[in-house]
């Protein structure tokens, strides 16, 4: 059973405060991906969980079409008017699950999505998705939520992830995700894993994360071992995370 109704719950709820997220539209960041994709001005892309239409908006600058997908219609909705804002006319915003994409395959040369991996309850079955309606050549970007390898990050981060946000699923490590590229018809281009720092209480504030939740975050950061403290410093006002970025081209053949 997937956790399709709490996203929509979650996000809807809070739908315009991620279309003005600095962190989601971060103008560094967003540079930085077309760099990486060195976009066709030809190119018809798809953004996947588009939230409040940041990568679909950076993208139509400089490719000829998009398409937008997300499952929460407020987020749509907002996307919609952020482009509308930017005088931006050659995105195209869809209802899609990116379970099951009512897409045929090979359809799009880019495919991508940030900060929207650890919300997919069948990551398998979502990569397969993208990865089938990409194009022989095609690039797959993906920016998301990540934790370092090793059993306590892996475990006590992503517990502190759920607390903030109940339809969090997992922020896979790097271990993770080479285990999971792997199996598909990927060349891998690039990776990259990012430190960052949250400022607080806007990262609690963003999801309306409860007091007790925000209590039970840092018991849990205190009672981390040094090591991990070492890679994750906190204090009152900050939190420290890390991002994961993977570039890859779909294989001509795939196996």
């Amino acid at each position: 059973m997937g956790n399709q109704d709490e996203v929509r719950k979650n996000f809807g709820q809070k739908a315009s405060e991620y279309r003005l997220s600095s962190t989601h539209n971060n103008p560094t960041d967003l540079e930085r991906m077309i760099n990486l994709l060195n976009l066709s001005p030809e190119a018809t892309a798809l953004d996947v969980a588009t939230g409040g239409g940041h990568t679909a908006i950076a993208l139509a600058k400089r490719v000829k079409q998009v398409t937008a997908i997300d499952i929460t219609p407020e987020m749509l909705a907002e996307a919609k008017k952020a482009s509308r804002l930017e005088g931006i006319s050659n995105i195209t915003f869809k209802m899609e699950d990116v379970h099951n994409l009512n897409i045929p395959d090979c359809q799009f040369d880019i495919v991508a999505s940030r900060f929207a991996v650890h919300h997919f309850h069948d990551v398998k079955k979502a990569l397969i998705e993208m990865c089938r309606i990409l194009k022989p050549g095609g690039k797959l970007y993906i920016l998301d939520c990540s934790v370092l390898d090793g059993e306590e990050p892996e475990k006590y981060i992503n517990r502190i992830e759920l607390l903030r946000d109940s339809s969090h699923q997992c922020s896979y490590s790097p271990r993770l995700w080479y285990n999971l590229l792997k199996k598909l018809p990927l060349i891998i281009d690039q990776t990259s894993l990012l430190r960052r720092r949250y400022e607080i209480p806007q990262w609690f504030d963003r999801m309306g994360t409860n007091q007790n939740s925000r209590e039970e975050i840092f018991r849990i950061l205190n009672g981390l071992s040094e090591e991990s403290k070492i890679c994750y410093p906190f204090g009152d006002d900050y939190i420290t995370t890390y991002r994961f970025e993977i570039l890859a081209t779909k294989s001509i053949k795939s196996p």
